[in-house]
């Protein structure tokens, strides 16, 4: 009954509440007076000093009522008052009573005793604010937590700090959590309370989760690095309870999330590498008034390559991108980022007078390719397609680049192109071969080639594919046991690219450290448990067999014995022979033709011969 008529009054206009709290104001500020003059005065001749101070008391009425008003204290939602509330009220009633004591000095006509306005004062500002905090406990209690008619979600809050604070705030009005405890791994902080909630150690963490099992555990630690995360994840990780995390300071920097949005715990946290600080000299050295070309700016790495770019000045940004909605997107988020001008252009790296044309009319200084069919599977499917697009695409673009006298090239190539089992792996070791070869007859140009692995949430990673599985609670699919990746996020893999094409000169190929290897299994297991699931039994793990091309183990090197350290902590170079020129254009030329007449037999024949080291079978 009390719930449905508060819930009913809740639903009015703000017009009428705010005249529903008025006339409260009104009654306490009356009430204030008369209980101040009850104290100073005997209390029978309350009525004889009220007419003695009747005008004065008309005035003092009058302007804590009117600054009452100006303060904007009937705006506020009291639901969700905090202490701004107390800074408001203060400042009226302050502001009100040095008013009156101002015109008490300057007109002899109000003569009212200062101990009046005093007590009135106090009174008034603690009946003010006790109301207040009276009508959010009660709307709280009965509209916001209603605790008897709902099975509320029980959760920890992992850090004590601000962020732990005001995550304790947005959660107790949400109303579909119980927020048990505080956890934080200052001990000086244990045994304490924040909002009446203990701050307990991770000890006394294991026994609350025995005797009352949690929900979720909530890391209110957004700056916290990805190496101390991943400790706390791992202690975290055999109490079997489900794991939720605020934004980091740069995903709010970077607007990809919301103070108040509570996220899974990403991969990069399960990694625990934390980025390395990019040298500004490095990232600006190609990109700070130059006028940029990213091909394939649509894609995973290329847009991430363009949102980098942009923070960096460059003149102008020109988009390539064959995908018509993949360039719409990016070239509508970039242009909310940045006001520097934006070319986007819908074609493709094969269309070699198209190239030429981009070149040469934007005098494009710096490019960046990324263009390129990436899924193994499908490109195994498709080898001709796949070959045609990325080793044709990127002579395309290079012997354009080399007649339009562009400063600095680089190509983005993977760790498949180290020893290839795949198609896509071999063709991209013979575009890496042409731009070596290019650099060596042309050394007054900047080449250059950077080589990683697979990048956290991309279109082709697992972990957004074992994300929507859980999401769903389907199985999630993995092609074998044993199989390892390196990985790194997107952010950092962009960042390091611009870096190392700013060390490129003669077409050295780079590999980013990307840490260690991480088995499949076990980041999906992980995975699985940080969303309160159990693998198995809620979510089962469904072996599906490697697929044509794919390997168990990658590799970033062909000869790790000649890779050599950078100026930059995270990038190696290294000198990798390719074939002569002759030979290789002779190659490339057999290439073409195979695949002008579709012959894959001798697509295929050619492939190999060019990239001796290619072995189309799987790891077993």
């Amino acid at each position: 009954m009390t719930s449905n008529i508060l819930t009913r009054l809740s639903n009015l206009p703000r017009i009428f509440k705010a005249i529903f709290l008025i006339c409260i104001d009104l009654f306490i500020l009356i009430l204030s007076l008369l209980i101040a003059f009850a104290v100073r005065f005997d209390p029978s001749s309350i009525l004889e000093q009220f007419y003695i101070f009747y005008i004065g008391i008309l005035y003092l009425i009058t302007i804590q009522f009117f600054t009452l008003i100006i303060s904007g204290l009937y705006r506020s939602v009291l639901r969700h008052a905090g202490s701004e509330l107390l800074i408001i009220m203060l400042r009226s009633v302050l502001l009100s009573a040095g008013l009156f004591a101002f015109l008490d000095l300057m007109f002899e006509a109000i003569r009212f005793p200062r101990s009046i306005l005093v007590m009135s004062t106090s009174f008034s500002f603690l009946s003010l604010i006790s109301i207040r905090l009276m009508i959010r406990w009660i709307v709280r209690l009965h509209l916001v937590v209603p605790l008897k008619n709902k099975k509320l979600q029980r959760v920890v809050i992992y850090g004590a700090g601000s962020a732990g604070v005001q995550l304790f705030e947005s959660l107790r009005q949400e109303g579909t959590y119980y927020i048990s405890a505080f956890i934080d791994d200052d001990p000086k902080l244990h045994g304490g309370k924040v909002r009446e909630k203990r701050i307990l150690s991770f000890d006394s963490l294991k026994t609350l989760h025995s005797n009352a099992p949690l929900d979720w555990i909530i890391l209110a630690l957004p700056n916290v690095k990805n190496e101390q995360r991943k400790k706390i994840i791992q202690k975290i990780l055999p109490l079997k309870v489900g794991v939720r995390i605020l934004p980091t300071v740069n995903q709010l920097m970077n607007e990809t999330s919301e103070i108040s949005q509570l996220q899974e715990v990403g991969a990069e946290d399960l990694l625990g590498r934390d980025e390395i600080v990019p040298y500004p000299e490095l990232i600006n050295q190609d990109i700070k008034g130059r006028n940029i070309l990213v091909t394939g700016a649509g894609g995973s790495i290329g847009s991430e390559l363009c949102r980098e770019i942009i923070r960096a000045s460059p003149k102008a940004l020109i988009l390539l991108e064959l995908n018509e909605f993949a360039l719409y997107k990016i070239e509508n988020y970039l242009r909310k980022l940045s006001s520097i001008p934006i070319i986007n252009i819908l074609g493709s790296v094969n269309d070699f007078n198209l190239v030429k044309i981009i070149l040469k009319k934007y005098n494009v200084q710096t490019v960046y390719h990324t263009a390129a069919y990436k899924h193994v599977p499908l490109v195994e499917e498709n080898p001709i397609t796949g070959i045609q697009n990325n080793v044709f695409g990127t002579k395309s673009i290079v012997e354009n680049c080399i007649k339009a006298n562009v400063s600095s090239f680089v190509l983005i190539s993977t760790d498949k192109a180290v020893r290839p089992t795949n198609v896509m792996g071999a063709s991209k070791r013979i575009a890496e071969m042409i731009v070596q070869n290019k650099a060596q007859l042309f050394p007054d140009l900047k080449f250059g080639i950077v080589r990683f692995g697979n990048v956290l949430d991309s279109s082709g990673s697992v972990v957004p594919i074992f994300r929507e599985q859980i999401k769903k609670r389907l199985p999630i699919t993995i092609t074998h046991p044993e199989i390892t990746r390196y990985f790194m996020s997107i952010g950092e893999a962009a960042r390091l690219v611009i870096q190392a094409g700013a060390m490129a000169s003669k077409g050295e190929i780079f590999l980013l450290d990307m840490g260690n290897p991480v088995k499949i299994k076990d980041l999906a297991i992980q995975m699985i448990e940080l969303n309160g699931l159990i693998p198995n039994k809620d979510i089962f793990i469904k072996y599906t067999g490697i697929r044509p091309g794919e390997k168990l183990y990658e590799e970033l090197l062909i000869d790790a014995a000649k890779s050599k350290p950078t100026k930059h902590p995270r990038i190696f170079s290294s000198d990798e022979r390719s074939p002569e020129n002759k030979t290789l254009d002779k190659k490339i030329l057999q290439l073409s033709n195979s695949i002008s007449k579709m012959d894959l037999i001798l697509t295929m024949d050619t492939l190999k011969s060019l990239v001796p080291e290619y072995s189309p079978v799987n790891d077993s």
